[in-house]
């Protein structure tokens, strides 16, 4: 009897268990709000200026605004080797522009150039091999009239970049099991398109008022919200920074629900202006970030949520936010 209370006992804890893992990867039914989708970007080309959103539709891959994609494309050298601004801040004058129902890349001294989106759309599979971070994939190379546009725009030569297209409909490169961002939340297809984590990105603007704070005590200009470079700006009802390190679930509106997968942790590109175009040279505000934002066991200071969608749907600005920390 002693042994059957046991195996009962211990099924009952296994059953438990499996039941509050399992319930993790499940849409909450009950929502809290805490805010409004205050802003909404996206950028239809990697590192490069962001377009100001008044809807959009959420697929798995990232924002759609009709025919336009979030980071669908991107450039890389001669050598197929990912070119950002990290390396070239001045990518980030690049301004592209919706103009007709047409997609146009401007730049300072530079003629629009018309990115012919119907004839990459046509597409649907990579011809060349880039190495992206430590993963591979598969990209449409646009052709010799955007490559030297933009290695005119760059490196003020006729050759030496080249733009790259995204052909698919979904997610083709797998996370890195050895990153701070690979939870157990965090699926193959959240990776998105040229997007460096995640399909989504998350700030709340309370989190980045607060860190201002601390440059301002440090005599340093206040950084600019879209250093970040998130999709969703978010407008807290009871300002708490960093109130987002607790949110499991987030829904936008009446449809789109995502899963939060990890805190974003920071490289360098929000120390570079995103209106100049210039790097801090006291490395800020990515210095005052570590003083405190660093958790244990990584190197790397947090701003930010990395996003998966679980329930697909439109949003707009000045959509309510509810969240889940359960």
């Amino acid at each position: 009897m002693l042994l059957a209370a046991g195996l009962g006992i211990g099924a009952t804890a296994i059953a438990g268990w499996y039941y509050q893992n399992r319930k993790q990867f499940i849409p909450p039914t009950e929502w809290k709000r805490i805010g409004v989708l205050e802003k909404l970007y996206y950028y239809p080309i990697k590192s490069c200026y962001p377009i100001v959103l008044d809807t959009a539709d959420c697929d798995d891959i990232g924002l759609r605004n009709g025919k336009f994609k979030d980071h669908q494309f991107m450039l890389i050298d001669t050598k197929n080797n990912l070119i950002t601004c990290r390396t070239y801040p001045k990518l980030l004058k690049v301004k592209p522009k919706i103009i007709n129902g047409e997609l146009y890349a401007t730049a300072p001294n530079m003629e629009p150039l018309r990115i012919t989106y119907e004839k990459f759309v046509e597409s649907n599979k990579g011809d060349v091999k880039v190495k992206f971070y430590k993963v591979d994939v598969y990209v449409t190379l646009c052709g010799e009239e955007y490559d030297k546009w933009f290695s005119k725009y760059i490196l003020d030569k006729d050759d030496g970049i080249r733009l790259a297209y995204y052909p698919y409909p979904m997610a083709t490169k797998l996370k890195d099991p050895s990153k701070e961002f690979a939870t157990k939340f965090f699926r193959n297809e959240d990776t998105g398109s040229f997007q460096d984590v995640s399909s989504y990105m998350l700030i709340n603007y309370s989190s980045v008022d607060e860190l201002n704070t601390r440059l301002e005590t440090r005599k340093e200009a206040n950084v600019d919200p879209l250093a970040f470079r998130g999709n969703f700006y978010i407008k807290t009802d009871d300002n708490i920074p960093f109130d987002e390190d607790n949110w499991k679930w987030i829904k936008i509106g009446d449809d789109v629900i995502m899963r939060t997968l990890a805190p974003c942790y920071r490289c360098i590109v929000p120390n570079i202006d995103p209106e100049k175009a210039e790097r801090n040279p006291n490395t800020e505000p990515l210095k005052t970030l570590k003083t405190y934002r660093i958790p244990k066991g990584s190197t790397s200071p947090m701003m930010g949520l990395q996003l998966g969608i679980r329930q697909n749907g439109k949003i707009k600005r000045g959509d309510t936010i509810y969240v889940s920390t359960i």
